[in-house]
């Protein structure tokens, strides 16, 4: 498994499918600016980090509506 899923732009269910298919178990992270609510919008994925062999971390912002 030497391939690392490149999600940065992907709404959120096709970054968390793709990391699937390629074998990764994924924890979400989501960020957003201090003083915005953070849940509206659509969830898309900006970065992948991987943090062992099989496991990584998808963090998310909410698209502005």
């Amino acid at each position: 498994m030497d391939e690392h899923p490149d999600v940065a732009g992907f709404p959120l269910e096709k970054a968390l499918d793709v990391c699937k298919s390629l074998g990764f178990e994924v924890d979400v992270l989501i960020t957003g600016p201090v003083k915005a609510s953070i849940e509206k919008g659509k969830p898309r994925a900006v970065r992948f980090n991987r943090v062992s062999k099989d496991r990584g971390v998808v963090t998310v912002v909410f698209e502005k509506p």
